[in-house]
């Protein structure tokens, strides 16, 4: 077996999709990621994987797959229940709700499965379109999804892929590497802060299990209350919850946003900029309330990046759906729309400790630091 890049390699696995013989696995670090390796008994060395590779593809021609915003707006659905179950104002709701309804087509995001793994999916189904509102910080298995879209899109089906950017990367590199009309594809992406490990996340959820003796019944990442909307919500079969957030001490939380356990390539991350390679990008609208004063109600403001004339067209269509402020740039500016997250400090020494002690040990490291 031969293995990637760790450092560089953003887990899209579009070279897994798109090998013609089937000699790309995917592996687990020790860090909890998933990566692909090759098997050389197999691999036939045809070099599609390293064409598409969004990471040596980009790099050659980065200029041409990236756009800057066009349009930018705060928005806020009219709907409160609708923005409720969204982690910001609720926009992902209606544009999947215009692809489903008006659109007759399909919808690609993450959601969880039976086990509490963040996966995605395809579906063209509203009910199952709901499990994909709200924010799930893990990185999500992407497994043969693409071959998937590949599939609606011969059919002429519309579809929506939703992600990080490096996955909306990776579905855009996997269709031209296998010639395929994207026309009828809209993509919209999320302003990353970085994807957390599954490995850690796995450890978190079997701790809150042990803790409340029960099985988990549900998960809210973005669970609003007390006019914060960035709590998390665990409920379990035994009628028991969880309740608790990044100033509360949440473990996965801290370790998420104080940058501990992101992926390698996170903090290389080539999509870290106001140039964006999907149709529309969308996130939290941090610190709207000194850049736009009365607007924010402590429900969830959207920021919406408009980045070409596909993502317009089609966002025009639900824009009714809103109450709209346009913006600019300098006023919606976010750390990750600047550079990637800095590797903190005492990163390998916590790392060290979790291959070494274990969960327990890394979170104890960690709340001293």
């Amino acid at each position: 077996m031969i293995d990637v890049n760790h450092e560089r390699c953003t887990g899209c696995m579009a070279c897994t999709n798109i090998c013609p013989v089937k000699a790309i696995k995917i592996s687990i670090n020790d860090k909890g990621f998933e990566y692909p390796i090759i098997d050389k008994s197999i691999c036939i060395k045809c070099g599609i994987c390293d064409k598409i590779c969004p990471i040596t593809a980009s790099k050659k021609n980065e200029s041409n797959d990236r756009n800057k915003p066009i349009k930018i707006y705060a928005a806020k659905n009219k709907v409160e229940n609708i923005r409720v179950k969204s982690s910001s104002g609720g926009v992902f709701y209606e544009i999947s709700e215009l692809i489903l309804s008006e659109m007759n087509g399909c919808v690609c995001g993450a959601v969880y499965d039976e086990n509490f793994e963040v996966k995605h999916i395809m579906t063209s189904k509203k009910e199952i379109r709901n499990n994909m509102q709200g924010s799930k910080y893990v990185q999500s298995k992407m497994g043969y999804l693409y071959k998937e879209i590949e599939e609606k899109l011969k059919e002429k089906k519309k579809v929506l892929f939703t992600g990080t950017p490096c996955e909306v990367d990776g579905v855009y590199k996997y269709l031209n590497g296998k010639n395929i009309d994207s026309t009828n594809l809209y993509t919209c992406d999320i302003i990353c802060h970085g994807v957390p490990s599954p490995g850690i996340y796995k450890e978190y959820l079997n701790k809150l299990e042990e803790k409340f003796s029960s099985k988990i019944k549900s998960i809210n990442f973005r669970y609003k209350e007390n006019e914060y909307t960035q709590n998390i919500k665990i409920e379990f079969e035994n009628g028991k919850q969880y309740i608790s957030n990044y100033f509360k001490g949440d473990e996965l939380y801290n370790l998420f946003l104080k940058d501990y356990i992101l992926r390698d390539s996170c903090y290389r991350c080539n999509y870290a900029s106001t140039k964006r390679v999907s149709d529309i990008t969308i996130g939290d609208f941090w610190g709207i309330e000194k850049t736009i004063k009365n607007f924010d109600d402590k429900k969830g403001v959207s920021l919406v990046l408009i980045n070409t004339e596909k993502g317009k067209a089609i966002f025009d269509k639900v824009s009714d759906k809103f109450n709209l402020i346009e913006s600019n740039i300098e006023d919606c500016m976010q750390n990750n729309l600047r550079k990637p997250c800095d590797i903190p400090p005492k990163y390998d020494e916590l790392w060290n400790i979790y291959r070494k002690n274990g969960y327990n040990c890394m979170v104890n490291f960690m709340k001293n630091l």
